[in-house]
């Protein structure tokens, strides 16, 4: 999972630097963050950065999904070793948001903590426990995993050379998933989410009012975006383009297919 960024950053001038700490943001180290130019201090509001930040052009405006237009900036944040995109909001980030590249276009607003930890793997590679609940036939979470491919795993175990190589085309796309940073994709919105720890979010997404998501991706297009609000905890999860998952659902564990429509309270 990818996302756009500023291909050329700058150094802040000591001008900018005394109109941001005017305007109430702090730096551990203000040689740290690298701009876009020309920058728009204005648009930068009480932020405290640690680490390295790279900020991209803040010109322009973000649409919510109310269908309101807000600049796009930063305001009233923590942020820790980000790359932002173009045309980025982030605001009212209580406690952190740590460890991002931050795709155009996109918001995060109203967050407590957003973080992702070194090493993550983003849930990739966790075994669902299917067909048999006690176990035995289990299938790894991984982004190209489909009920063709889970079939197969599943249910020919006795075809030894096959399963085998299931598994090792599945431990691979798995393990490219480690990194030591998340994602959210161009034009995605992440919006009242109390915790978000490890979680990839794909392009054109809406992450709106969950209580908390650990160890996951949230594959999505623009032509066919993913909906993931209302309430939601899930833990160690894959949910596919397309889908959503709304009114205080539980995921423990588990692989929603394209265009699922899972709610109202279901575990």
């Amino acid at each position: 999972m990818s996302s756009t960024v500023d291909s050329t950053p700058l150094p802040l001038r000591q001008s900018e630097i005394q109109q941001l700490v005017a305007q109430g943001c702090t730096a551990r180290s203000w040689n740290a963050v690298s701009v876009a130019d020309p920058l728009l201090p204005e648009r930068i509001v009480a932020v405290d950065f640690a680490g390295k930040v790279r900020i991209g052009s803040l010109a322009g405006d973000v649409q919510g999904q109310d269908g309101r237009s807000k600049p796009a900036g930063l305001y009233r944040a923590v942020l820790e070793n980000c790359t932002l995109g173009s045309g980025v909001r982030i605001a009212n980030v209580g406690e952190l948001l740590s460890g991002y590249h931050i795709g155009d276009g996109a918001t995060i607003e109203n967050v407590g903590r957003m973080q992702t930890l070194p090493g993550a793997r983003f849930g990739q590679g966790a075994p669902v426990a299917a067909v048999n609940e006690a176990g035995g036939r289990e299938v790894p979470l991984f982004p190209e995993l489909s009920a063709q491919f889970a079939y197969l795993l599943c249910l020919h175990r006795y075809r030894r050379e096959l399963i085998e190589r299931l598994k090792a085309m599945a431990a691979a796309a798995a393990a490219s998933f480690a990194r030591d940073h998340g994602v959210v994709g161009k034009n995605a919105q992440v919006v009242g989410a109390s915790r978000i720890v490890n979680v990839d979010v794909g392009p054109s997404a809406v992450v709106e009012g969950v209580q908390s998501l650990v160890d996951g991706v949230i594959l999505s297009h623009s032509d066919d975006p993913t909906i993931v609000r209302n309430g939601v905890i899930a833990e160690t999860f894959l949910v596919a383009e397309g889908a959503q998952v709304a009114d205080l659902v539980v995921l423990t564990t588990t692989f929603v297919g394209q265009a699922c429509q899972i709610g109202k309270q279901f575990s």
